[in-house]
């Protein structure tokens, strides 16, 4: 009887330790809460970094176009004349790529073959975040008043997911193909 090479359990097991600790990390850095860890919040606040990486990035693209942008702070992205953006930890896109990373560590592979495969898929994630946070900054720059009216949280959670159902597919034939065959046991 052929052994998997996937691990449901480690992949559950994984997935909810990292998407329960981060919504736990949340509760811990965030002023107001009922446990609130100032260290945390003031020098390990890693959904604020994550915000920013999205947030610069977006403000990049928009200056290579050609676009006239600033920040009010931190969090927020505005196009001159326009109405601006704040970027939330919400914003992220969290539960997906701690979807991704569940679901690559869960294979037999070796190290650099995993760390290969979730860097890509958190790189199109970002990629994908940073086009949504422009596209809603351009509908307000242009009154596109039809993109304003979706949804833009479960819009992009939406097509994420399918974008990583896609890579999944993807990464299960690479895998099948060559990492696989390494791990086989009859």
């Amino acid at each position: 009887m052929k052994k998997s090479n996937f691990s449901i359990l480690y992949f559950l097991l994984v997935f909810f330790i990292l998407y329960y600790g981060f919504y736990f990390y949340i509760g811990l850095s965030t002023p107001g809460g009922k446990v609130f860890i100032p260290l945390l919040y003031n020098y390990l606040n890693v959904p604020y970094l994550l915000s920013i990486l999205v947030i610069k990035l977006s403000v990049l693209l928009l200056k290579i176009t050609g676009y006239s942008v600033y920040q009010k702070h931190a969090a927020n992205i505005t196009i001159k004349g326009s109405r601006g953006a704040n970027i939330s930890w919400g914003c992220l896109g969290a539960g997906v790529m701690i979807l991704w990373f569940a679901f690559i560590t869960a294979h037999k592979a070796r190290l650099r073959y995993k760390l290969k495969w979730i860097f890509a898929g958190v790189t199109l994630i970002y990629i994908f975040n940073a086009i949504r946070i422009i596209s809603i900054l351009l509908s307000y720059y242009y009154n596109w008043y039809y993109l304003q009216s979706f949804n833009a949280h479960s819009t992009f959670n939406n097509i994420t997911y399918a974008i990583i159902i896609i890579l999944m597919i993807i990464f299960v034939r690479n895998y099948n193909r060559t990492e696989g065959r390494r791990f086989d046991i009859d």
